[in-house]
């Protein structure tokens, strides 16, 4: 079993001839001068993942271990299989790292390594006697479902934020409309999903100003540390109305895939005071009175914008009672000066043209009747002439006339020609 990294690194180093201050080395060019004497000094310390496929390469931070000096720490993400280690020493011309590892440092999950680094001085050069380094290098196991850091912007936490500790209170600023959280990963493999509960109404709470906090609404202990490259903050967001809380859910899945962990939140957002019970989200105030175009929202205690966008006030669930400069009221509805009077005889014509529509309406289908009923009188007449057997009467006279019984004679039926 490999013995204690922290007790390693302080053994290789137990027989240095010079106590250094404790210099804190970021990845990336950090250069500590050389002292006033002139002796060799490590001066730049940068660790990477080994190059993948792509020729892409991750960096790893580098922290120095408090109170031992020239002992230093890296973490490898689960996905890192190796390192490689790139140093220089100062001054330059004089000074030069030596028994440096010069190919990549294979690291197994969960294993560590401790990689020397060793600043000499050039031949013939008079910048003292050589200086070891020690970086333990360890590699995460994977099942890692902690996070490194976890701040909710313009809030505190309770209790404070420990990795460990799951379940959180979080009490927010009334100026904010947003649930911001910024976390950073334990490991850059791990997934981090956010889900969030219904909304529910508050208990009046205090709306004090909170001290400590800086100008973001994080406290100067949760700050990202300077030259960290390895890992960045991550920010999930939610919202949250006045006067309201809800339960705000973190699922962590391990860089390998196996383990889920959750990190549970409850914020609350404090409620406007009665003399001020609107939060106009413009100014960031609560306030008794919203601006023009926006009305007080009893259920959502904020002052929301007017549907239409001409209105100066206007009431929820109805139209405008009182326009914008430039506009009208016309029909619950605001309206460029000048155009009402133009609306409303576009409206009579309109009227109008629908009435002489349907009047056409009335006298076409009437003419249609008529044509029709013509249409069938001069049928049945034309049938009733051609048809065999039709009485023929003849012309009818007054009776009592000196031709009487002549004419009465002649009065008979006659029957079609074609029967004899």
């Amino acid at each position: 079993t490999p013995q204690n990294p922290m007790r390693r690194a302080t053994a290789l180093l137990a027989n240095a001839c010079l106590v250094l201050t404790d210099d804190v080395f970021t990845p990336r060019d950090n250069i500590v001068a050389a002292n006033s004497e002139g002796k060799c000094h490590l001066a730049n310390l940068f660790l990477h993942s080994m190059a993948d496929a792509d020729g892409s390469a991750q960096p790893i931070d580098v922290e120095a271990v408090p109170g031992v000096p020239r002992a230093y720490t890296a973490v490898m993400d689960y996905n890192m299989a190796g390192f490689d280690v790139e140093a220089t020493a100062v001054p330059r011309g004089s000074c030069q790292v030596t028994r440096m590892s010069t190919s990549a440092i294979m690291v197994d999950p969960g294993s560590y390594v401790v990689s020397e680094i060793f600043v000499e001085p050039t031949a013939g050069s008079s910048s003292g006697t050589p200086e070891s380094y020690a970086v333990n290098v360890s590699r995460l196991k994977g099942q890692d479902i902690e996070l490194d850091s976890l701040s909710v912007r313009g809030s505190y936490l309770v209790p404070p934020w420990k990795p460990s500790v799951k379940t959180y209170s979080v009490n927010l600023n009334l100026d904010e409309d947003f649930v911001r959280i910024d976390y950073r990963k334990l490991d850059n493999g791990q997934t981090v999903e956010l889900s969030a509960g219904l909304e529910a109404a508050t208990a009046q709470l205090a709306t004090g100003r909170r001290l400590g906090l800086s100008a973001d609404g994080t406290s100067p202990e949760q700050l990202p540390a300077m030259g960290q490259v390895q890992r960045s903050t991550s920010t999930l967001m939610t919202t949250i109305d006045v006067g309201h809380e809800r339960l705000v859910r973190l699922e962590v899945t391990s860089a390998d895939s196996s383990v889920t962990g959750r990190y549970y939140l409850t914020v609350r957002r404090p409620s406007c005071p009665e003399e001020r019970r609107f939060f106009d989200g413009q100014a960031k105030i609560c306030t008794d009175i919203c601006n023009e175009g926006f009305y007080g929202s009893t259920a959502t205690g904020r002052c929301s914008r007017c549907m239409d966008r001409r209105c100066a006030v206007c009431e929820p669930g109805q139209g405008c009672s009182l326009c914008l400069d430039g506009f009208e009221l016309q029909n619950g509805g605001c309206v460029p000066h000048g155009q009402g009077s133009g609306m409303d005889a576009l409206k009579k014509v309109e009227d109008g043209l629908v009435g002489y529509e349907r009047k056409h309406e009335v006298l076409v289908v009437g003419a249609v009747i008529v044509l029709a009923i013509g249409l069938c009188a001069c049928v049945f007449f034309t049938y009733g002439t051609h048809s065999g057997g039709m009485l023929r009467l003849r012309k009818p006279r007054l009776l009592g006339g000196e031709d009487d019984e002549d004419e009465m004679s002649n009065f008979g039926y006659y029957e079609d020609s074609s029967r004899g």
